[in-house]
């Protein structure tokens, strides 16, 4: 099962902004847009127009691009970006822009974040290059994808996600049907123009708008396709390029032609996230001062009674939320993605056993993008709206909803053999492409780049959302590029404790060092 890809460790929460501009076009029903440009030769000519913006620590400006490639003169997008300059022009390298994951998160962000005297990642590339952040479309400032309501939201994520008997699971299904219907209603045609090859394309007038012959990027978990696609579709406008905890774009899930593998699973074999909760416990267990159990089996134990508990009969929360199982587990998972909120997930844990599910929560609400005031980013719904975008579009609405019913009862059976903890949740929760309503616009494909410069990739062995085989796939499928492993448990490589793996990246990008095939950092 693929888990939804998080973004850096560092990176402060979206800010919960959309802009529009002058000269606007409405659709009902859809973000406002801007006046569109007759042909995409039009689009790649513009020039940016830059002005001062966060007190003058930064400039922003803004680009359009067409909602449709094959008709870009009928509808378009505002795309807001940020720079700042790089602080050293004399050794000035280029312009470096970037992609946090998700998909949904924001690369805005991530740049304005580089102002922050505490960003240790982003913010040292700045003495040479140009920082350049942009949301890519659905996302924040971009004409975001919009769903349900905050309330609504809350109500949604409030459903129980592992249901054991048929009424149950068609709660659950009348759960997605809400949520993607709102998708449609509140977002319009834009639904249907969000997959990552537009993305693509979108990056590549970025790069002409900005003067630019090359295109220097650092992407990181979901970003890492993006990064792929564009080296694949404009070999010749790549600089240098490092990707970060790789996303595999050949990996093909068709949703709707469900084959029954004819290997039962082995319950032995634990799911990546099973095992690092184990991970936790053990590391709480072998410290004097947990607050769980000492022993790890007995710890594990009391977390199952724990979500037992709570699907039925939900505990409060300082905030008046009440904390179900669905909750709790999206709370556990978010803290398996970074040994930083190991802490956290202890300690929120044991609050949850004494009827206080607050701690929980607020884990939950970082997966979600959820605020501390209760408002949503358009992360969740920009990942599945362009998750959505990528299935074989001859399969769309190939079943009945019966079949899919009796497939997803059958997916959760099979995914709580080898994940206890999370796997019929994670079965019941995760399938809403089955319910989305606008059809995919691409199909999964291994890509090549040929003709682009070496490519850096970079993964850890213990990678729980994107795995090392799939690193070592698209290592393999590229033309030319050289995989970094590091030898670690956990989410993203790069500004993440190795002073290794941080040396080869800032030596890449400023000198054009190529690390050694082969290259592994064990701290």
């Amino acid at each position: 099962m693929r888990y939804r890809y998080r973004i850096l460790p560092a990176l402060a929460a979206l800010l919960l902004i959309t802009t529009g501009c002058a000269g606007l076009l409405t659709v009902p029903g859809a973000p406002v847009v801007t006046q569109p440009l007759p042909t995409v030769e039009a689009y790649m000519a513009q020039h940016i127009d830059w002005q001062p913006c966060e007190n003058g620590q930064a400039e922003c400006g803004s680009i359009r691009v067409p909602v449709d490639y094959a008709d870009p003169g009928a509808m378009a997008i505002s795309m807001p970006l940020i720079r700042l300059r790089a602080t050293n022009p004399a050794a000035r390298i280029g312009v470096l822009t970037a992609n946090p994951g998700g998909p949904g998160e924001s690369g805005y962000e991530q740049v304005r974040y580089a102002l922050n005297p505490r960003d240790t990642s982003l913010r040292k590339f700045r003495i040479r290059y140009d920082l350049v952040g942009f949301d890519p479309r659905g996302v924040g400032r971009t004409a975001a994808v919009s769903c349900l309501s905050d309330k609504e939201m809350d109500d949604y994520l409030a459903t129980d996600f592992t249901p054991t008997d048929a009424a149950g699971v068609r709660r659950v299904a009348d759960a997605h049907r809400r949520y993607t219907a709102a998708c449609l209603r509140h977002t319009g045609k834009l639904l249907g123009f969000l997959g990552s090859e537009f993305v693509a394309r979108d990056m590549d007038i970025m790069r002409s708008a900005l003067g630019e012959e090359k295109l220097n990027y650092f992407g990181f978990s979901y970003g890492t396709r993006l990064g792929q696609y564009y080296a694949d579709r404009f070999p010749a406008h790549v600089g240098r390029m490092v990707l970060d905890s790789i996303d595999d774009p050949s990996w093909t899930t068709n949703r709707w032609d469900f084959t029954p593998d004819p290997q039962p699973p082995d319950p032995t074999q634990l799911s990546a996230r099973d095992r690092i909760v184990r991970d936790m416990l053990t590391a709480c267990a072998a410290r004097s001062d947990c607050p769980l159990d000492h022993n790890p089996d007995t710890a594990m134990q009391r977390l199952r009674e724990l979500i037992d508990r709570v699907d039925k009969d939900p505990i409060s929360t300082k905030d008046g939320r009440k904390l179900g199982s669905n909750l709790a587990l999206l709370g556990i998972f978010e803290a398996t993605y970074d040994e930083a909120k190991w802490p956290r997930f202890e300690r929120a844990v044991a609050d949850a056993l004494h009827g206080d599910g607050t701690g929980l929560a607020q884990l939950a609400d970082g997966y979600v993008g959820r605020s501390d005031t209760g408002r949503y980013s358009s992360s969740e719904p920009a990942f599945w709206a362009v998750q959505c975008a990528n299935d074989d579009p001859k399969s769309y609405r190939s079943k009945s909803e019966e079949q899919i019913l009796a497939e997803l009862q059958h997916n959760a059976d099979l995914a709580e053999v080898t994940s206890p903890l999370f796997g019929r949740n994670r079965a019941f929760s995760t399938p809403v492409c089955l319910f989305w309503p606008v059809p995919p616009t691409s199909v999964s494909t291994t890509v090549h780049a040929v003709g682009a410069p070496t490519i850096v990739l970079l993964n850890n062995t213990g990678d729980p959302a994107t795995a090392l085989s799939d690193a070592q796939h698209v290592a393999e499928e590229l033309a030319d590029a050289v995989l970094v492993i590091r030898e670690h448990e956990g989410h993203i490589a790069f500004d993440n404790g190795s002073a290794c793996i941080d040396a080869i990246v800032v030596g890449y990008f400023f000198d054009g060092v190529v690390p050694d095939r082969g290259a592994r950092c064990t701290d």
